[in-house]
């Protein structure tokens, strides 16, 4: 890429090995970040792609990469949440992946990554809360609540009393605090448990996962393939319950994990679970 900005794309030979089923079909990129699973599709297939994404600023940057591509692609700014509202026809196939890009993990200005110092803000969107109002808004045990249930962190009390009481305001405050709240040899899995609790509470994403599943199931045709990238357990036990709900059929009775190959070109992906369904 000659400006480097379309990150590096997880497990895109399993993607799309998987939801290619129309080689030259439809497909909706409904995490399109900055889209690097959309732009090996065009490369190496005849298929058209939708890119969908709420990130307006990786969506400008992105856009330029895709000239070559006009013909077959069209770039959608939206919240995935409300798929079935933005897609007027029936899709071959969608893919969801649930993580956040390199753009947005090195912009110390998004608040994202405890390596940078930056405000706690953490919004894919710059509308609605930061993670600096939940801190200041909610209340202890709240805060124990949200680190606890979308962080899968144990020491969940031991850090929202901290956090009340020193109230940080950027990510190097709050990165400081829960290192000396927790034992030393371990910080860094702690921090990714805290930093990812308050982004999925800021951007509301168990409710999108959940409405947005169920909006692609709406304008998938039949025999479409849903592919959906999940890291951590809690999503993907989401993910499962809700296809049950909505009756697509799993075709991975275990999710496909990256090759070791990819792990050590890409440390990145190492918590990256990929499952298929079909309508």
């Amino acid at each position: 890429m000659g400006n480097n900005l379309v990150h590096r794309p997880v497990m895109v030979d399993e993607v799309i090995k998987y939801l290619i089923t129309e080689i030259d079909g439809l497909y909706l990129d409904a995490t399109f970040g900055s889209g690097g699973h959309s732009i090996e599709i065009l490369r190496r297939t005849e298929a058209s792609v939708i890119g969908l994404d709420i990130d307006y600023e990786q969506l400008r940057l992105a856009k330029r990469e895709f000239v070559g591509f006009k013909n077959r692609f069209l770039l959608i700014h939206g919240n995935f949440r409300y798929i079935d509202n933005f897609i007027g026809k029936s899709i071959d196939g969608v893919l969801f992946d649930l993580g956040y890009s390199s753009f947005q993990l090195e912009n110390p200005k998004r608040g994202f990554s405890y390596r940078f110092e930056g405000p706690l803000d953490m919004r894919y969107y710059r509308k609605g809360i930061t993670a600096y109002d939940v801190i200041n808004d909610f209340d202890r045990d709240k805060i124990a609540d949200i680190l606890y249930m979308y962080g899968g962190e144990r020491h969940s009390r031991k850090i929202a009393k901290k956090i009340k009481e020193e109230k940080p305001r950027t990510t190097t405050e709050l990165a400081l605090l829960v290192r000396k709240s927790v034992p030393r040899k371990s910080g860094h899995k702690h921090l990714g448990k805290i930093f990812q609790a308050f982004r999925i509470i800021v951007n509301n994403e168990i409710e999108n996962i959940k409405e947005g599943i169920m909006g692609a199931s709406k304008i998938l045709k039949i025999n479409g393939r849903l592919v959906v990238i999940a890291y951590h357990s809690g999503e993907e036990k989401l993910i499962i319950n809700a296809m049950d709900d909505i009756g697509l059929t799993m075709l991975t009775k275990k999710p496909i994990i990256p090759s070791k190959m990819e792990f050590e070109d890409n440390p990145r992906c190492r918590s990256a679970h990929l499952r298929v369904f079909e309508r």
